[in-house]
């Protein structure tokens, strides 16, 4: 008898397919998607749905491709490399400012008044802390708050 996989049993397939697929990508700047798929031996259908999940996470992004072939690479959104240390209040005010609303680096420093240096630095505490997600939209990167931290921001305004 046949036992249909679970929705666990998916998930932790795309996770190892994740895994698989971040470790090519480390290997290469940049991997057409047909010779990914070829590369890692995954099918084309758990490929892209690797890649559909890396790219919202952010961890991948996909680059201009010539016609119709799909181009991925690992993303990088500039952040530095920071411990996990107390907000700054530069910090909070990005914190602040990404609620409700995502925006590039560069917009936030004008809206602001900040140095785009100031923003990144800000960005990369927020990141330590796995307060930040972003988007990768041709070269331009747009920073928001992650999912968990706007749902808990809005708990908190309600109590």
């Amino acid at each position: 008898m046949f036992n249909p996989p679970t929705i666990d049993d998916l998930q932790q397939t795309r996770r190892a397919n994740e895994k698989i697929v971040l470790a090519a990508l480390e290997s290469k700047p940049e991997w057409v998607e047909t010779e990914l798929a070829r590369h890692t031996g995954l099918a084309l259908s758990h490929l892209r749905a690797a890649l559909a999940s890396l790219l919202d996470q952010g961890r991948v992004r996909r680059l201009p491709g010539t016609g119709t072939r799909a181009v991925y690479g690992l993303a990088d959104p500039g952040f530095a490399d920071v411990p996990a240390t107390e907000l700054t209040a530069e910090a909070h005010k990005i914190l602040d400012y990404l609620r409700g609303r995502a925006d590039s680096a560069l917009h936030m420093a004008e809206q602001l008044r900040m140095t785009r240096e100031d923003v990144m630095a800000a960005l990369s505490l927020l990141n330590a802390h796995g307060l930040i997600a972003c988007t990768f939209v041709g070269s331009l990167v747009i920073f928001r708050l992650k999912e968990e931290v706007k749902d808990q921001a809005q708990r908190q305004r309600v109590a």
